[in-house]
């Protein structure tokens, strides 16, 4: 039997082990205070990249889903129709990337752009706060009517919204302290605005954002001369803008009233979900699910204020915008996506922030989600039908058209795209050009197309006038899709024209 004394010797003292006692073969660790870790890794980073490839399936899905014959303003793309009253961009840049791929080509390139865009949402928008936040903004992105249209197009729209989209990326870029990425980002700017004057109006958001980021890196004093490159590209670009533009004749926009009223239809629920999220992001700045001393530390409230003014300004201001970008009717809603791409980002932060910590309220983030991607997908298939479908009437005409005829059309740019291998463009007179009233008691023309509804007063007197007058008579009708409406295209022959 063992004294009071051995036992005593036996028991360890501190860390000694007894004796007769081996350590161990295995260590167990210490166990953290949290489940999981909040900081990167590369499972997180590949489950990401999936979820944004998925999104971007969706979108060239809804994208590629949209099918019209070229509107107005993609055929003023063409070498054929660089003398328009106005111009939108570079006269050489783009309309040498449509002539070397194509109107089918174009489109295809605008989606390429387009989706780039939305990969670029996403990785700014992670750099600025999480994975969810950039996949909620990059969704919220992509599903949207303006995003869908621009991306369905063969116009300067899309490439100069990726350019720009390039130099917001390198600014936020620049966020982890070096400065050349926002030093490239000025000459990459400046491209955009060649490339699309639109993307003039919002140099100052990519400048501020850039100053906004600078300042939590560095000095104000070198966040300034940091920011310097893409403020005197944004006063230079101005200048050469209006030297470029002020020749030009500028078309008749819509009145600030309906601009506003179609900037609230097409962004008015991404608007919202990005105003909430900025409220949000102002009154706290984590989520709550890690603990403090798990992240950086958060920036202040003035500075959260400022990035949520700053990506919550370019919808609210887009109206005026809108008033001082040329466009051509039915198209001057699709520049609405240069104010989505900035508020895209706190539209992420606010479906992020109404699901709430650990997914406490899923349902508000679907129904917001559902939302967004039923009314992109209705109010996409209906602008992209605001123009008639030519591709049936040109068959028709194709077997009518002389090399040596004269002819008068509503449209006659886009019947010459399809016809260009029949006819001249100096065979067609639009409709709108004088008065053709006289010239049809002539006779001069072999061959008249209306489009009803009737785009001018002077058509409607036009069409008349042809039935009226006894010299024409109605060939053949062509009916297309308008909007939700029905259109037709009457097709006018000289009655001394032998039907072929």
């Amino acid at each position: 039997m063992a004294t009071e004394s051995t036992m005593t010797e036996a028991r360890p003292e501190g860390k000694k082990l007894r004796a007769n006692v081996k350590p161990a073969p295995y260590r167990i660790p210490q166990a953290p205070p949290m489940g999981w870790s909040p900081t990167g890794s590369k499972r997180r980073e590949w489950v990401s990249r999936g979820m944004v490839g998925t999104i971007m399936f969706l979108q060239a899905v809804l994208t590629l889903r949209l099918r019209n014959s070229p509107s107005v303003g993609e055929v003023h793309t063409l070498t054929d129709y660089r003398s328009t009253p106005f111009i939108q961009g570079n006269e050489s840049i783009y309309p040498t990337i449509v002539d070397a791929l194509g109107i089918t080509g174009a489109r295809f390139f605008s989606l390429l752009c387009m989706l780039a865009c939305t990969a670029m949402v996403y990785s700014w928008s992670r750099r600025l706060f999480n994975e969810r936040v950039g996949l909620a903004a990059a969704f919220a992105f992509a599903v949207i009517a303006p995003t869908l249209v621009v991306g369905a197009l063969a116009t300067v729209d899309a490439f100069g919204l990726a350019l720009l989209a390039l130099a917001t990326w390198l600014t936020i870029e620049s966020r982890q302290g070096p400065a050349w990425p926002v030093f490239l980002a000025a000459p990459v700017a400046a491209l955009a605005v060649v490339v699309n004057y639109s993307a003039l109006y919002y140099l100052p958001v990519v400048t501020l954002l850039a100053l906004l980021v600078s300042v939590r890196v560095v000095a104000p004093v070198m966040a300034a001369a940091r920011t310097a490159p893409l403020v005197l590209v944004t006063i230079g670009m101005a200048a050469f803008t209006a030297s470029v533009t002020s020749n030009q004749k500028m078309p008749e926009s819509e009145d600030i009233g309906t601009l506003a009223e179609g900037t609230f239809h097409w962004l008015g629920l991404i608007t919202g979900l990005a105003l909430a999220g900025a409220g949000f992001y102002v009154k706290r700045a984590r989520m709550g699910e890690v603990p403090r001393g798990y992240d950086e530390e958060p920036p202040g409230i003035g500075w959260r204020i400022m990035l949520g003014v700053i990506l919550c300004l370019p919808p609210i201001l887009a109206p005026v915008f809108l008033t001082l970008t040329p466009s051509v009717a039915p198209l001057w809603k699709p520049p609405l996506a240069y104010s989505a791409l900035f508020t895209a980002t706190m539209a992420g932060v606010g479906l992020v922030r109404i699901v709430g910590r650990h997914f406490r309220f899923p349902q508000w983030g679907i129904m917001a989600a559902v939302a967004l991607l039923s009314i992109g997908m209705a109010q996409s298939s209906y602008e992209y039908t605001l123009w008639p479908n030519a591709s049936r009437l040109a068959e028709v005409l194709a077997t009518q058209v002389q090399p040596t005829g004269k002819y008068l059309a509503s449209d006659p740019e886009t019947i010459n795209y399809y016809l260009k291998d029949k006819t001249k463009p100096t065979q067609w007179t639009p409709t709108s050009a004088g008065d053709p009233t006289k010239a049809l008691k002539k006779m001069t023309f072999d061959l008249v197309v209306l489009e009803r509804p009737f785009l001018s007063k002077a058509d409607e007197a036009l069409e008349a006038e042809l039935r009226d007058s006894g010299t024409y008579r109605i060939l053949n009708t062509v009916p297309f899709r308008l909007g939700w409406t029905r259109g037709t295209h009457e097709i006018w022959i000289a009655n001394d024209v032998p039907v072929k």
